[in-house]
């Protein structure tokens, strides 16, 4: 009994314990400091900003930490709400992503359909009250000087704390598959990642991430994107970026700068890699042999990022030549297929058309190979409600093998195969369903292709059997 109290005991001083641990959310990713200013940065690196600063200002600093996306304002309201002495927010940094514009419109007083549903909306409206008149955006050259002119002060910005409900995902389950090397493809980046994100929700496995969260995962997902212009792209209303968000991307890609506070971008790697401009030298290899197969450019600097937290995602492209078309693939080691993918793959083909160009030919398919595919925690609730409004039913793309026209005659089935302009390219004959299935399987890649004939030809093996006239895509009468 004495045992069982002290165990008690215990379990009541470590519980007491982790609730008052601050703060409640991503507090690895986070700098610590025991002031009264929490500072918010884009993509600048948090560790770069906090050791430029003094002494002085550090001691004035409650906590430093990066916002990469919208969806991180979630837990800077909820964070700070958990700890009423914090007086100011600063917000400096680079906007690759436009999470700080973002963050700024909401102090603004904006509704966000992305602010969790468990924030109530007169917490919202105190957090935007107070802090509107308490934050300051600033340039980092400023930052030094804005902490230092801050006063210290022990008004507490709200009353009391707050600790809200975590944000509810829906359980997520995950059916058997292949496991690895997942072929997707489709005429158009959103029409594709619309399909990448399907297969990682049906199944993908879960685990933990090095960001101290829960991931979903496939292993090597393969993306085909047919026919997307960069320059004209078709972006619909559920993509997260619009045209002008794509602009401000395609630099990252398509030069060699770099953004201050980044320590690279692919571009720089692939554009200025020890002084070598890669995707120069696939057009000049190109251009000399266009059989190459070292048309080939890497991002991946082995005595930098062997051992390196911050390695590039995006490791090499390889462009090879058939005939009048230019294709392009790309090796991802990780890509974030909800947050990244798209704009991604719109800047890879970005390159290929810019290859293309300079050597007179025709943009091939595109291939995204993505090795570690998945999308994290913080955005299941919102990838899976944009899937159930916009996620077509049937999937159905053109076969890129061909089609197939189904005739019954002479006591027969006849199975004719054409191209995608239908001309004739071989002929399979059968008594049933069987034995044409046997001949004309590995001649489809789509998956409703497949059940479509498997329908028609069960029809077509009803027709022969009942002597009655067969005609495709017609309702069987019998």
């Amino acid at each position: 009994m004495l045992l069982y109290k002290i165990l008690v005991s215990v379990y009541i001083i470590y519980m007491e314990q982790k609730q008052n641990i601050w703060p409640k959310y991503y507090a690895n990713q986070l700098i610590i400091g025991k002031g009264n200013i929490a500072v918010v940065t884009g993509w600048t690196k948090k560790e770069d900003i906090f050791e430029s600063l003094s002494s002085e200002a550090k001691n004035k600093i409650s906590l430093i930490g990066q916002l990469y996306s919208k969806e991180g304002i979630n837990y800077i309201v909820r964070n700070l709400f958990l700890n009423p002495n914090i007086n100011f927010l600063i917000v400096t940094g680079k906007d690759l992503s436009h999470s700080l514009a973002e963050f700024k419109s909401f102090l603004q007083g904006e509704q966000k359909n992305y602010i969790h549903e468990e924030i109530s909306k007169d917490k919202i409206n105190e957090f935007i009250n107070y802090f509107r008149q308490h934050s300051l955006f600033v340039e980092v050259s400023e930052l030094e000087t804005t902490i230092k002119n801050l006063n210290s002060s022990k008004q507490k910005w709200t009353q009391a704390e707050v600790d809200f409900n975590d944000h509810l995902i829906k359980e997520v389950n995950t059916f058997p598959s292949e496991k690895v090397g997942f072929r997707i493809e489709g005429d158009t980046v959103s029409k594709v990642w619309l399909k990448v994100l399907d297969r990682i929700f049906k199944f993908g496995f879960d685990k933990m991430s090095a960001y101290d969260e829960n991931q979903r995962e496939l292993v090597n997902v393969i993306t085909v994107i047919n026919n997307d212009n960069p320059d004209n792209p078709q972006l619909p209303s559920f993509l997260y970026f619009n045209k002008d968000d794509l602009n401000n991307y395609y630099p990252q890609m398509m030069t060699d700068c770099t953004f201050e506070g980044v320590k690279y971008t692919y571009g720089s790697r692939l554009r200025n890699h020890d002084g070598i401009n890669q995707i120069q030298g696939i057009i000049d290899e190109l251009k000399k042999e266009n059989y190459s197969r070292r048309a080939i450019a890497f991002t991946w600097n082995v005595e930098d990022d062997h051992k390196s937290e911050k390695s590039p995602c995006l490791d090499l492209v390889q462009a090879l030549v058939q005939g009048d078309f230019l294709y392009l693939t790309a090796y991802f080691r990780s890509n974030d297929m909800y947050r990244a993918w798209p704009q991604n793959a719109y800047g890879l083909l970005k390159i290929q058309k810019e290859i293309a160009d300079e050597l007179n030919l025709k943009m091939g398919k595109l291939v995204v190979i993505s090795s570690s595919a998945h999308i994290y925690e913080r955005d299941f609730f919102d990838a899976k409600k944009m899937l159930e409004q916009y996620k077509p039913r049937l999937e159905c793309e053109i076969d890129p093998r061909g089609n197939f026209i189904i005739e019954v005659t002479n006591n027969k089935i006849i199975v004719k195969h054409a191209d995608a302009e239908g001309g004739f390219l071989q002929e399979f004959h059968g008594k049933n369903l069987c034995e044409i299935r046997d001949q004309i399987s590995g001649f489809m890649t789509d998956t409703a292709h497949a059940m479509y004939m498997g329908a028609e030809l069960f029809k077509a093996e009803i027709c022969l059997k009942k002597q009655i006239p067969y005609i495709q895509d017609k309702n069987l009468s019998i």
